[in-house]
């Protein structure tokens, strides 16, 4: 962190926000020679924290390193209001930002995606084109260190190697690949921002299979890593845990800086020549609504009235499929094994409109997801085992992305109840599916299902819609019409001059593929018209700071529950475990491996937030384990989900049952890019896609 004495009294350039866009700005404005103060709400990451190399990842994921902050609940946060939201949201607030936990894959928009009302008579198109956004895809390919195979014929030439080659396909998505290649449909090796070998003094990926809670070793590419350490040892001012309040104006309707909180509540004011928002598609409405003031009440920036409207989230279906034959899918990377854009464009016939891609993933769970699946989805004891040992180990699944037009009802408003731990109102979704979505996603949810099917899946299980996104956008739009858009082609906004925004708030549409690459690519050409254009800049002078309430300590987590448990909470505790999990001619039961003994001590030192509801629902009495079950999920499906994770947590962390199970843990275990010529090129799985050229 940097001390707050040591901050520049006028910064070049004031960004607000940490995470890619403002990492990959920082970094080149710094190299530029200009002065660049950075204020971040959360705080820097110890990668020897992330729990991937350890007994507990599979429980941190589940809270403290949850990629949902209304579960992880940290003073870092803000709480995102979803009550009237049909998806999720999710985010991490810290230096890195998203790319903490990401799953790092890795694609750029396609040509047609920035011309979709012209090449398509639906949405809208960007003010720019792929052209002029690609030499900063290369650019920013190359600073992230991203794996892949260059020549898909998805996007124009040239199309310059990768700087690390891509992973190779294991043998599941070799299955998947063939069946896909039979079809004669696109699919493409993945593309992520995952080091495959060493590269710019970073090790290459263990594959651990835990890139969502961190990476310990920083094969993943998070931005703290590739750009915030190389941006603050070259002169950038990094402040952490200085949450902004609102950002100021002079006088004269230029933005000249920001008030910010910290920690203790203390209030500052940092002043700038250049304000960027950086704080996602969904922080940067909130804060720029969160300034509305004399002259702009409705907000900054928002002569449009577009702040915080056309929120595109990407909506998501999964397909999973079964097979038969030990697959290893708990190791990783869990980022993306291979892409298909088949439908990644509009074509009328298929009964929709939006574009979809598929990403195949290994399963990327450990043995207590899997278990907490199987206890969610079945009645307790029963044929537990059984199904466990059909999931484990044997599963491949798809996530379906489908390209949500912009609807300036979907949006992000300031919620009239609930704050953020400094008491700053938290952003409120509002985001609706559309019909011809929710077709889009059913429509290839059944032929992802078949190519499964296909390439050997005895089974297939689907979740349609189904999960939050992080993808954040369209919530200040980009455009040319100052009445029809927030900012202008550079990112800078219409209404005030100085004041740029470089996060997924921009994007025109949504595309169907993940908009990191796209995002970091556009800060990197926001801060070159920045550099270039600096002696035209205008001089703001002393902001206005409207009156304001005094700042007040952030809130702290309470503190847990005694983890101290009698012996008759232990013993109702055993009694509902062997419930839920009995033996087999396999598997021993819960007491078996004393869950309610160590096993519980041992849950609660990775998750001590679990000791509170255990000691409310272990004061009932239990007479009848599975009607006292039973009734407890009738009464509230959250304490039950809490009681199966403490339970799933202390069987399947025990040692004896991890090796009856086939679970080495995560062991560090090298990629090896292959050496010679991959499996699916000696078999032509690619040929078709050139013939069809």
């Amino acid at each position: 962190m940097t001390s707050q004495t040591n901050l520049p009294e006028i910064a070049d350039v004031l960004i607000i926000g940490a995470g890619a866009s403002g990492g990959v700005a920082a970094r080149r404005l710094v190299d530029a020679g200009l002065s660049v103060v950075a204020l971040e709400q959360g705080e820097w990451q110890d990668a020897t924290q992330y729990r991937g190399a350890y007994w507990d990842w599979e429980l941190g994921a589940l809270k403290t390193w949850s990629s949902n902050p209304n579960v992880r609940q940290s003073p870092a946060d803000y709480p995102v209001d979803v009550s009237d939201s049909d998806m999720g949201v999710i985010n991490f607030n810290g230096v890195g930002g998203a790319t903490i936990l990401f799953n790092a894959v890795w694609m750029r928009l396609t040509p047609d995606d920035f011309r979709r009302r012209s090449a398509n008579g639906v949405g809208d198109d960007w003010p720019i084109s792929y052209e002029e956004l690609q030499p900063f895809y290369e650019r920013t390919d190359r600073e992230i260190g991203v794996s892949g195979l260059a020549g898909d014929p998805v996007y124009p030439p040239p199309n310059d190697e990768f700087p690390l080659p891509p992973f190779n396909l294991r043998p599941g998505a070799l299955k998947v690949a063939r069946a896909v290649a039979s079809k004669g449909w696109h699919w493409w090796p993945p593309t992520n921002a995952i080091i495959t070998a060493n590269y710019d003094g970073r090790r290459g990926c263990v594959l651990r299979g835990a890139c969502q809670t961190g990476c310990n070793e920083g094969a993943k590419s998070s931005i703290d890593v590739t750009h915030w350490k190389p941006a603050v040892k070259a002169g950038c001012n990094l402040v952490t845990g200085a949450r902004v309040r609102r950002i100021l104006l002079d006088e004269g309707g230029l933005a000249a800086g920001a008030e910010w909180l910290d920690v203790d509540g203390g209030v500052h004011v940092q002043r700038a020549r250049i304000v960027l928002c950086a704080a996602n598609g969904v922080g940067t409405a909130r804060l720029l609504l969160a300034s509305a003031g004399e002259g702009h009440p409705d907000g900054l920036a928002n002569s449009s009235g577009l702040v915080g409207r056309h929120l595109m989230l990407h909506p998501l279906a999964k397909v999973t499929g079964f097979f038969a034959e030990p697959l290893e899918s708990w190791e990783g990377p869990f980022a993306t094994d291979l892409t298909v854009l088949e439908f990644a464009n509009v074509d009328r016939s298929r009964g929709h409109v939006a574009p979809v891609k598929w990403s195949m993933h290994h399963g990327g769970a450990g043995p207590v997801a899997e278990g907490l699946k199987v206890l969610t989805e079945q009645a307790p004891g029963g044929e537990h085992h059984a199904r466990f040992r059909t999931r484990f180990g044997r599963t491949i699944g798809w996530t379906i992305m489908a390209e949500d037009m912009p609807d300036e009802n979907n949006r992000v408003t300031l919620s009239p109840d609930l704050v953020d731990s400094s008491g700053l109102p938290a952003p409120k979704v509002r985001y609706r599916y559309n019909d011809d979505v929710l077709r889009a996603l059913t429509w290839n949810v059944e032929r992802s299902s078949d190519i499964l099917r296909d390439a050997g899946a005895f089974e297939i299980e689907t979740l349609n819609p189904g999960m939050a996104d992080a993808h954040l956008m369209g919530t200040a739009r980009m455009g040319d019409d100052p009445k029809t858009s927030v900012v202008d082609r550079w990112g800078m906004s219409h209404d005030v001059p100085n004041l740029g925004i470089i996060d997924g708030s921009i994007f025109v549409t949504a595309s169907c593929v993940n908009p990191t690459s796209t995002i970091c690519a556009l800060a990197l050409r926001t801060a070159e018209r920045l550099i270039d254009t600096r002696a035209e800049w205008r001089e703001p002078k002393v902001p206005v700071v409207p009156a304001a309430p005094a700042g007040r300590p952030r809130a702290e987590a309470p503190a847990p529950a005694s983890p101290v448990f009698s012996a008759g909470e232990r013993e109702r505790l055993a009694a509902l475990a062997d419930a839920l999990l009995p033996g087999d001619e396999v598997m021993p039961p819960a007491s078996g491996v004393d869950v309610a003994g160590a096993g519980l001590d041992r849950v609660l030192s990775a998750r001590p937030d679990l000791a509170e509801i255990l000691h409310t629902l272990l004061a009932e009495p239990v007479s009848d384990p599975l009607a006292w079950l039973g009734a407890l999920k009738d009464r509230s499906a959250a304490d039950h989900r809490q009681l199966l994770i403490a339970v799933a947590g202390a069987y399947y962390t025990d040692k004896r049952i991890k090796d009856l199970v086939g679970y080495p843990g995560q062991p560090e275990t090298p990629h090896r890019p292959d050496r010679g010529v991959p499996a699916y090129m000696e078999e032509g799985l690619l040929d078709h896609l050139f013939a069809a050229q």
